[in-house]
Formats: structure tokens, C-alpha cells, sequence
């Protein structure tokens, strides 16, 4: 009996492009500001995203190569685990700007804040 030979076709996969996630408003709030020179903990802020949602215990941090921003952690051992975090990079830097960009502006009016007392 004769056999067919089937031919297998090879159907390629399409990768869709990944599309981007819609910016959600964020505000950040600067709760405190290190006024000493000690320690590497320069501020602590808080978070409102898009209105539903609050972070709380975000630090910024004073490191070899500048400021950065970290999440809440808590230890766990010798390591520490984020208790929130951004799930995509995009997310992650419009978070980190949003704290940086308030701390920046709080260091400005406590600058100029401060220049106005003293000429009071």
C-alpha cells in the first residue's frame, strides 16, 4: 500500500508590537526632608495614582552616583523585597520622576522660603 507523503508547513508567529499602557496621572507628595547631613536618606514622599491608589514610604536616597528613588521594602533576612513596585519600565520612570520633581520643587521653596525668613 502506498503511503502519502505529507508535507508539514511551517506557519511562522507574528509578534505583535507591545503596545504602551496609557500614562495614568501620578502625584507625588514629599513628607519629609533630611535637614541634617547625616545619614543617606535625603527625603521621604508618598505617591497618588490616578486618584484610586496611595504609595507610602518612598524614600530618596543619597547613592554613589546620585539621588534615586526606593520603593517600600521590608526585610526579609539579609535581603529586602519591595513591597510595591512598577511593573513596567515606563511605569517605573514616570513614578520616579513624579518624586524627583517634588523634591526638587520642595528643596526650591525651602531655599527660598529659608531666604525669605532671614530677611524678615
Amino acid at each position: 500500500m502506498a503511503t502519502k507523503s505529507s508535507k508539514q508547513t511551517k506557519t511562522k508567529s507574528v509578534q505583535k508590537p507591545v503596545e504602551q499602557a496609557p500614562l495614568i496621572p501620578i502625584r507625588a507628595n514629599i513628607n519629609w526632608v533630611n535637614q541634617k547631613e547625616d545619614g543617606n536618606v535625603r527625603a521621604t514622599a508618598s505617591l497618588n495614582i490616578g486618584g484610586a491608589f496611595a504609595v507610602h514610604g518612598i524614600k530618596i536616597i543619597s547613592g554613589a552616583k546620585g539621588d534615586f528613588v526606593s520603593m517600600p521594602s521590608y526585610k526579609s533576612g539579609d535581603n529586602y523585597k519591595d513591597i510595591f513596585h512598577a511593573v513596567t519600565a515606563d511605569a517605573r520612570q514616570q513614578m520616579n520622576e513624579a518624586v524627583m520633581k517634588a523634591y526638587e520643587q520642595k528643596l526650591s521653596t525651602e531655599i527660598t522660603e529659608g531666604v525669605d525668613m532671614k530677611m524678615k
